[in-house]
C-alpha cells in the first residue's frame, strides 16, 4: 500500500505540467512543513492532484477529504533554507493513513539548488542549465538524502517513471 499511496501521488504530480506543479507546491504543505516543522493541507479535488485524489477515494470506498500530512525531517547545512520533508496521506472519514514518501524541497517551494561538475562549489537554480549547457547534479548532501531514502524503500523518479510508462502501456494495450 505504501508504494501504491506513492505511486498514485507522484503519477499525478508528473502529470502535470512543471509550472502547474511548482504552483500547488510553491509555498503549500511541503514548504510549510520545512519550516514550521509539521503541516497539514487537503488535496483539492479540482486541481493537477484530482486524479490521485479519485484514486485513493475508490480505494477506500469513501469520498472524504484527503489530506497531505507533511513532517520536517532536517534542513540541509550547505543549503539551510531548504531540506527533507517525509509525507503521509490520510483520510479522517475512514481512518485511512497512507505512506506517502520524501522530498526535497525549499521554503520558497522549489528544490534545492544544484550544482555543475566543473564549478562544484556554486549553486544554480533547480530550473537553469550549466554555461557548458550539462544537466546540473544535485549537491552531495542532497544526494546522501536521496540515497538513504532509497535504501528505506522509497521509489525514485526514475522508478516511479517506469511504473508510469508500464502502467500507460496497459491501459493502452488494454483497450
Amino acid at each position: 500500500m505504501r508504494k501504491l499511496a506513492l505511486f498514485l501521488f507522484a503519477a499525478a504530480a508528473l502529470a502535470c505540467p512543471l509550472a502547474q506543479a511548482q504552483s500547488v507546491f510553491r509555498n503549500g504543505v511541503f514548504a510549510q512543513a520545512l519550516i514550521d516543522g509539521t503541516a497539514t493541507a487537503p488535496i483539492p479535488a479540482r486541481s493537477e492532484l484530482g486524479p490521485a485524489l479519485q484514486s485513493i477515494q475508490a480505494k477506500t470506498h469513501d469520498t472524504g477529504p484527503v489530506f497531505i500530512s507533511a513532517k520536517r525531517l532536517f534542513r540541509f547545512k550547505q543549503q539551510a533554507r531548504c531540506g527533507r520533508v517525509i509525507f503521509t496521506i490520510v483520510q479522517p472519514s475512514s481512518n485511512t493513513e497512507l505512506p506517502g514518501g520524501q522530498l526535497n524541497v525549499c521554503e520558497d517551494g522549489l528544490p534545492p539548488w544544484r550544482i555543475c561538475k566543473d564549478k562544484p562549489g556554486a549553486l544554480i537554480a533547480p530550473q537553469d542549465r550549466c554555461p557548458d549547457g550539462s544537466e546540473p547534479q544535485n549537491t552531495a548532501e542532497v544526494a546522501q538524502a536521496i540515497k538513504d531514502a532509497l535504501a528505506k524503500g522509497d521509489l525514485s523518479q526514475e522508478q516511479v517513471s517506469q511504473q508510469l510508462r508500464e502502467g500507460a502501456k496497459k491501459k493502452g494495450t488494454s483497450k
